[in-house]
């Protein structure tokens, strides 16, 4: 197979290979569109705005304009104080009532991790310093149109040279230690408001991102001007985020806790550098993102390693290269073919308008170029590729891959970046669940039975919301098929299962906390879900809805498997045993999942998903800390994990990542399958695979420097039947038959 010709560079190395498929153009030229941050192009079927319109009715949180908390919010009157001034008194509610407590008091933090909502309403909000949001920390904008928080021209401390945030996250609450959100953080986030940087802040940086897991930047509004970025580092999930202007949009870096980050239905435009740079391996998952009018869409870092994968994406007018990566073979310690291969790119199904190029690598200058002026890319790949994996007549091939045509039509744009992630019920239509406890006489979130309330919310209305609060449940909640449960924080609302009662008392016959109906639309969000400790017949989750259902946002309670016997360490993960059967079971279900934290470690797994041939797609799912098995797919099909983090721990190294049996047509796009440096044990393999077709695994990062005979897998997947195995832990693209 010839290889493609390059522009502006050498040929690619005999190591490399490139297939095209070049169409002829019978599909029409698209014309090159205006996009803005404001005005959506015609094939732009997202609709940006307010998802709060109206204030959400949660007692907790703190209101920005109450009493104590009187703000200007003209433009003109700096609010700086009064909006630090009620971050600081949610995480003080937090340390308070103790909901969100992970670390207990452990390494000398102090007892309670702090955490709570913020809510502001519509207005504009001038701020001249960074505003630090503690850890677990929710600011929540509301209103017709969505609050702005505008650094003023010139603002004092933002042209220093060095760079400096206007919303920074951090790693403790009000009165610990501080500093910047690392892996001890869960659950902050920045939710529908908008961030405007003016004129002579070339420093200024929108968002200093971070965090472990359910850290979350979603529904924003990013105007960077003439300022560095609107966005810097990493943390979990960036959710129909747009950015305008700047050097940058996105300078991202590997997560504190070195898993992946995903972008979903964001937007880029008018940066001067480039759309994203990517430091020391960012494991960027970017699906149905817009990137245009920007000289470079990605851009790697000099010496570092990326795993980067982007889906359903479309590049306008990107005029240098969309992808700059380092030359596989350059890279400090790439004689080892674990690092060589650990430089991984995928594109898939994406398009393009007036972008010349897709990759250049560097410093050798090779460029791959585009089959037109506006394309589909049908794939495009750098790294390994395993085809026909685990047969006997297997192939390998190192280096570019490319696969495009010419033309790209309006309705394929379209098509491509139709999302399936719905923006939330109008408030207008919440009924709250302490508001039905009204009409009942009752009282909920006092430790006494609370089930017959929430199962009355439910039954009377299509969409129920929790607030903050620990809630006492003896039995299954089951929604119906319209349901829509929403709460806003899962750190700070809990569902909880009432401790040693017989409904959950038998493991041959599980019971859900919460469970869904078979073919029903349902939403779950903001909600954690805890099953105590003697309850082994307890399920987190028993979802059965349909494809069209949406469940995001969700933590379970933070265990850790330990033996008996296990010393002191400690870390919390280890403040008591338990054993219960599943953490969320998905039987016969599907829809859209997204940013969902699994951390039952007691539970025999930690998502059991079977009998199902509803699609799914699972955006940013962890799934940790359980003894035997994190992810198991029995009698599965047409699912798509995109961003899979799974992740042992000292005493949990027999934990296997995920087995799959009897299941067809799996997807798993840039997954960590991780080994902490402390395990105590190796494994053989990462992926058990028995009885299935189709099986597609796109990039891994599985490859440690720390402990390698404990931290790397023996192979990444396996065939249970057979005993072949795919050996290379580190690849672009391993495929089964």
């Amino acid at each position: 197979m010839p290889d493609h010709p390059t522009k502006g560079g050498p040929r690619l190395s005999r190591r490399g290979f490139v297939a095209l498929g070049a169409a002829a153009a019978a599909t029409p030229m698209l014309p090159a569109p205006v996009a803005t941050a404001t005005s959506p192009v015609g094939w732009d079927p997202i609709r940006y705005g307010s998802v709060h319109t109206s204030r959400p009715s949660d007692p907790t949180a703190v209101l920005l304009g109450s009493q104590g908390f009187q703000a200007h919010a003209d433009g003109t009157g700096d609010d700086t104080a009064v909006l630090q001034a009620a971050v600081d008194e949610a995480s003080r509610r937090g340390i308070a009532n103790k909901l969100g407590d992970i670390l207990g008091g452990a390494r000398g933090f102090p007892h309670g991790d702090g955490g709570g909502i913020v809510l502001v309403p519509s207005g504009t909000y001038r701020l001249s310093a960074p505003i630090q949001v503690h850890d677990s920390v929710r600011v929540i904008g509301y209103g017709p149109s969505r609050p702005v928080f505008v650094l003023g021209p010139s603002t004092p401390g933002y042209s220093s040279g060095t760079p400096r945030e206007l919303f920074g996250f951090l790693r403790r609450p009000l009165g610990g230690p501080v500093s910047y959100a690392n892996n001890d953080t869960f659950g902050t986030a920045l939710i529908n408001i908008d961030i405007r940087i003016g004129p002579g802040n070339p420093d200024a940086m929108g968002i200093r991102f971070g965090g472990a897991q359910l850290c979350l930047l979603q529904d924003l509004d990013i105007e960077v001007g003439d300022g560095l970025c609107g966005i810097d580092h990493n943390a979990n999930l960036i959710h129909r985020v747009r950015i305008t202007g700047g050097q940058v949009g996105l300078r991202a870096w590997a997560a504190s806790a070195g898993w992946q980050t995903t972008l979903l239905d964001c937007r880029f435009t008018g940066q001067t550098h480039a759309a994203v740079t990517m430091g020391n391996d960012a494991k960027l998952v970017v699906i149905r993102a817009v990137i245009a009018k920007t000289p470079r869409a990605f851009e790697a870092a000099p010496d570092q390693t990326q795993h980067l994968y982007i889906q359903d994406t479309h590049l306008d007018r990107v005029s240098d290269v969309a992808v700059t990566l380092n030359d596989s073979s350059s890279l400090p310690g790439s004689e080892n073919d674990l690092v060589r291969l650990s430089n991984q790119l995928t594109l898939l199904n994406c398009t393009t308008t007036s972008t010349p190029d897709l990759l250049l690598l560097t410093p050798s200058g090779a460029r791959t170029a585009a089959p037109a002026p506006t394309a589909h890319i049908r794939e495009l790949t750098h790294g390994l590729r395993v085809e026909d994996a685990l047969a006997a007549d297997e192939s390998r091939r190192e280096g570019i891959y490319l696969a495009a045509t010419a033309g790209a039509d309006t309705s394929r744009i379209r098509s491509a970046l139709r999302t399936d992630t719905p923006a939330p019920p109008p408030v207008k239509n919440w009924v709250s669940v302490t508001d039905v406890a009204k009409r009942l006489g009752r009282t909920v979130g006092r430790g006494e039975d609370d089930l017959a309330v929430f199962q009355a919310a439910v039954d009377q209305h299509d969409v129920v919301f929790v607030p903050i609060g620990r809630y006492l449940l003896t039995g299954t909640l089951k929604l119906r098929r319209t349901t829509q449960l929403i709460g806003l924080h899962p750190r700070q609302t809990w569902l909880l299962a009432a401790d040693g009662h017989p409904n959950f008392s038998a493991p041959q016959t599980p019971r859900a906390l919460v469970s869904t109906p078979r073919g029903g639309r349902n939403t779950l969000t903001g909600i954690g879900l805890d099953t105590a400790q003697r309850t082994p017949g307890a399920v987190n989750l028993l979802w059965q809805s349909a494809d069209g259902s949406y469940l995001a946002d969700i933590a379970t309670q933070f265990v850790k498997w330990h033996p008996e016997g296990a010393a002191e360490t400690g870390n919390p993960g280890y403040t008591y045993r338990g054993t219960h059967k599943h953490t969320i079971w998905v039987r016969g279900g599907g829809g859209t999942f997204a940013n969902i934290w699994s951390v039952n470690g007691w539970a025999d797994t930690g998502l059991l998903a079977e009998d199902t041939h509803e699609p799914a797609r699972l955006y940013e799912l962890s799934v940790e800390h359980h003894e035997i098995r994190e992810v198991v797919l029995r009698r599965v099909s047409n699912w798509q994990f995109l961003g899979l983090q799974t992740e042992d721990h000292i005493h949990g190294w027999r934990s296997q990542a995920v087995e799959i049996e009897r299941s067809r047509d799996l997807l798993f796009a840039n997954s960590v399958f991780f080994r902490v440096a402390t395990v105590l044990g190796p494994h053989p393999y990462s992926v058990g695979i028995r009885d299935s077709k189709r099986i597609t695994l796109r990039g891994h990062r599985g490859f440690r420097d720390k402990t390698p005979e404990y931290t790397q897998w023996g192979a990444a997947v396996s065939d249970r039947r057979t005993g072949r195995t795919v050996p290379e832990v580190e690849y672009t693209l391993i495929r089964t038959r």
